[in-house]
């Protein structure tokens, strides 16, 4: 049987914990814009990819369930923020586009808390954020094989 050790066992837990940290700053900052933080994410996937994206795309980005995505996309449609236009070629896929009145609220929300992002990464040097960001993909990348 294979133990971890305990020096692993308490950096597993210090990452979590900052995981957790983390994604709460994200879910604090758009509660008081009275949205989930998953429809956060989806809207700014619908700002960056502008139209050329899916429910599908959406989903694989944020691991989300295509349900969460088709719930959020629906309430947005009702609500006149976006339009919904079938693939060619495609049975039932559908891009996503924001309506002009979808991108002013996108943008109102999703602005703000990214330059707030943009201040604290200017405060890591070049070198700090590369190493991040590898650190990142890496142990991503070496998690998902052991969980495959």
């Amino acid at each position: 049987m294979n133990h971890m050790n305990v020096d692993t066992r308490e950096q597993l837990q210090m990452i979590h914990q900052r995981l957790k940290e983390l994604f709460g700053l994200y879910r604090n900052a758009v509660n008081n814009k009275e949205i989930s933080d998953n429809e956060f994410w989806i809207l700014c996937s619908l700002l960056d990819m502008d139209g050329e994206v899916s429910q599908h795309d959406i989903s694989s980005l944020w691991s989300l369930s295509k349900q969460t995505v088709n719930t959020i996309i629906k309430n947005m449609d009702r609500r006149g923020l976006v339009r919904l236009e079938t693939v060619p070629g495609t049975r039932n896929r559908k891009n996503i586009y924001l309506t002009d009145a979808g991108k002013q609220y996108a943008e109102s929300i999703v602005n703000p808390i990214l330059k707030i992002e943009q201040r604290a990464f200017d405060q890591l040097t070049m070198e700090e954020r590369a190493a991040f960001m590898g650190i990142l993909k890496k142990y991503t990348t070496a998690l998902k094989k052991e969980l495959s």
